[in-house]
């Protein structure tokens, strides 16, 4: 029968460090702002709007792709030391198997939206300085490039929401140290605590 970590042991060797914290948050929060903030491009929108949009977009999704490119060294190339969970294989083959879907399409799904910029009809300026779209635009690139960008988020918003139901399975079922090696729960938990009481005296 297998073990698991539990909540109470704080084993420091159970956790990430602040640079991989940092880059899968930074990742995590860009990823749910450009897939809820995307959908708008599919409404009647202005010239103006739409223009202004693309750039605020292409600019996350780039911090996204520079973030997910140095988290994808980090595992897969450099191999940085990671908390060790002593989940049974086939969890670990899974876990593994969904990792490297999430940051291929963290990779993927930026460089698509870029490239469909590229034959953008509309001016996109990346951070508000280049512009990135060419002077002739190509709509049936665009378009093409864009289905495939929309079928990639589709992708990745399932995997995201697969990815989160485990962690707070592992949490709260398991009760192991899957989801606080990621996320300091119990500091966060005691913060807001803190917080309501304060604000309700």
């Amino acid at each position: 029968m297998t073990t698991y970590p539990r909540l109470t042991q704080k084993n420091p060797s159970h956790d990430y460090s602040s640079p991989y914290r940092w880059l899968h948050w930074t990742i995590a929060t860009g990823c749910i702002v450009l897939l809820i903030a995307g959908q708008q491009f599919n409404l009647p929108l202005s010239d103006a709007y739409r223009s202004a949009g693309l750039s605020y977009h292409s600019s996350i999704g780039t911090v996204v792709l520079i973030c997910a490119l140095y988290l994808f060294f980090k595992r897969f190339v450099r191999r940085d030391t990671r908390p060790n969970h002593n989940l049974p294989m086939l969890k670990k083959i899974i876990a593994t198997g969904v990792h490297l879907a999430l940051y291929s399409l963290a990779i993927f799904i930026p460089l698509t939206g870029l490239l469909a910029a590229y034959y953008a009809e509309l001016p996109v300026l990346l951070f508000g300085l280049v512009d990135i779209s060419r002077y002739t635009a190509e709509n049936a690139l665009y378009t093409q490039i864009r289905r495939v960008h929309e079928l990639a988020t589709f992708l990745a918003m399932a995997l995201i929401l697969a990815h989160a139901w485990a962690a707070c399975y592992h949490h709260w079922v398991q009760k192991d140290r899957v989801l606080s090696a990621m996320l300091d729960v119990d500091h966060w938990a005691n913060r807001w605590q803190a917080l309501c009481n304060k604000l309700g005296r």
